[in-house]
């Protein structure tokens, strides 16, 4: 399947943009999209100030002081073009615009120092995130408009968060309509525009091209986190970069408190999850498969003999090993422990994948870490006698 038909089987598709003071990139980039592409919005959003916000209102919307003045440019592109590329609407009113606050929750109206580039930074990444939630949803960026940071924050968030349904773009306009105040889109007939100067243009021999960039999908999921204003744009970078980086496991003394570092993430886990950790390692280290009809022995002699050292040695998880179905569901149990927090300490999603979580086919577990960098020392004594 081509992606243009990919892309239609989404109900939900939406074009997400940032602003400065030039709302026409929104119509340009929907204009390149919907007659190169065959990409038709159902939904406009866009990032933005609050002159920005003022600024779209206004050119897009034809409303002055609250009130509709006269025809958006947005209106006039749906009149121009809806009929020949099959659409009469497409959502777009205040409550598609967001606008950057500072920590007060005051709206801004630039983004000057520093301080305000990270709340943009934060807050950017946190909206892509949240469209990124929904399944039903296509997503295409556009960083055409706006400070260059906010485009940079933009393309950053969809690597972290975007799915194959996604793109990103840049839109190009002929030189003689850049920056031309009264220059939305082509127009399909004659329409005269002028520039500062008073010079006279005709918007019908406008150029406008979308040039769409590659872009790594990184596929680490929406983690709650985000969502919740747990983790801030800086804090998604570190994480990103610990998940990219070789993986590494760390069992720290004394064994008793079940603490592991995961890269540089100090993890304590539940007696079940410790377990099925340090036993994948050893199935590892000694070269069999920890499987419920592979190797039953060595699998349960290895964990409850880790489950013993652990002192948790009840009589209850010895009873459960000796039932199949308790079995399976003690390790999908153990499996959930060490996923949870894993998302959790890394901040990924839930339908992320990381070399950290140990996967499962056909009932066999595989811990994906290579055994040079699985480090056992500290608590070597303790497991001498399994291993």
């Amino acid at each position: 399947m081509d992606r243009k038909k990919m892309v239609e089987n989404y109900k939900k598709r939406i074009l997400l943009s940032v602003t400065g003071m030039s709302p026409a990139v929104v119509t340009e980039t929907l204009y390149a999209l919907v007659t190169e592409k065959g990409f038709i919005p159902t939904e406009i959003r866009v990032i933005t100030t609050l002159q920005g916000k003022n600024q779209l209102i206004k050119m897009l919307l034809g409303i002055e002081g609250g009130r509709k003045e006269r025809k958006g440019a947005l209106e006039e592109f749906i009149e121009d073009y809806g009929t020949q590329y099959g659409f009469s609407h497409i959502h777009f009113d205040e409550s598609c615009i967001e606008v950057i606050e500072d920590k007060c929750g005051e709206k801004l109206s630039d983004i000057r120092s520093p301080e305000e580039n990270e709340l943009a930074s934060d807050q950017i990444v946190k909206l892509v995130g949240k469209l990124c939630q929904d399944d039903d949803t296509a997503l295409h960026v556009s960083i055409a408009g706006g400070r260059k940071t906010m485009g940079f924050f933009l393309g950053y968030a969809l690597s972290l968060y975007g799915r194959k349904q996604d793109s990103l773009s840049h839109v190009l306009v002929s030189a003689e309509f850049e920056n031309q105040p009264s220059f939305f889109y082509p127009k399909p007939y004659s329409h005269k525009i002028y520039n500062t100067k008073g010079i006279e243009f005709d918007a019908k021999d406008g150029k406008v091209m979308l040039a769409e960039i590659p872009w790594v999908r990184l596929g680490l999921g929406v983690p709650d986190e985000l969502l919740n204003n747990q983790i801030s744009y800086s804090e998604s970078v570190k994480n990103a970069q610990q998940i990219l980086d070789v993986a590494t496991l760390k069992f720290l003394s004394p064994i008793e408190r079940r603490a592991v570092l995961f890269g540089t993430k100090k993890i304590k886990l539940s007696p079940r999850g410790y377990a099925l950790l340090l036993s994948l390692f050893i199935a590892k280290k000694q070269q069999w498969a920890f499987g419920v009809y592979e190797n039953m022995e060595n699998l349960s002699r290895t964990y409850l003999g880790i489950y013993d050292v652990l002192k948790y040695s009840d009589s209850n998880m010895a009873e459960q090993f000796k039932d199949l179905d308790k079995i399976r569901r003690t390790l999908s149990d153990s499996q959930t422990d060490i996923t949870k927090k894993v998302r959790s300490a890394f901040s990924i999603g839930k339908h992320s994948k990381s070399q950290y979580i140990p996967y499962s086919y056909n009932e066999i577990y595989v811990l994906q870490i290579n055994l040079e960098n699985i480090d056992i020392r500290q608590i070597q004594e303790n497991i001498s006698h399994i291993l």
